[in-house]
């Protein structure tokens, strides 16, 4: 597999996974870009340095490039959502050669496991985890080999009530 052949396949895994839930309700860009940093700020990150800005005001899509040892996250204002971040982290961790290949799904699997679990008030577990699996399967995807530690079973620490 060329290193994105895989991006139709990879947008329809995500359609089926997060169409209809809360992973695709659009939010604030103040929000989206806090939590994108709560990862990369968070104990299991193993990726690069990461910044996020907003994209042009005409962008349809939203991005991840590299400029020197950072990844340069652009988010759209019609992707604002906790779906595209964990998209373009998986791209941040991946690196750039990885595309939408089997590599970049192993990301997308660890972040969408570490996004979804960073508020300990609203813990999801591997609800949308088993949910992308399963999608990325039913397209003939199967995660590639990780280059980073696997994500801890627990993120932080729960509230005491």
């Amino acid at each position: 597999m060329t290193a994105d052949c895989g991006r139709s396949e990879v947008y329809a895994a995500e359609a089926a996974a997060f169409d209809g839930t809360d992973l695709e309700a659009t939010m604030s860009f103040d929000v989206v870009a806090r939590l994108i940093e709560s990862v990369v700020g968070g104990e299991w990150w193993p990726g690069p340095a990461v910044h996020v800005r907003p994209a042009r005001r005409d962008a349809a899509s939203s991005s991840a490039s590299v400029d020197g040892k950072v990844t340069v996250i652009r988010l759209a204002a019609g992707q604002l959502t906790i779906a595209t971040a964990a998209h373009e982290l998986a791209h941040a961790l991946a690196g750039p050669a990885a595309g939408h290949s089997p590599v970049f799904v192993a990301a997308y699997l660890d972040v969408v496991a570490v996004i979804t679990n960073v508020d300990s008030r609203d813990r999801r577990h591997h609800l949308h985890v088993v949910q992308l699996r399963d999608s990325f399967a039913a397209v003939g995807f199967t995660a590639g080999r990780r280059n980073w530690p696997a994500p801890p079973d627990s993120i932080g620490a729960a509230i005491a009530l």
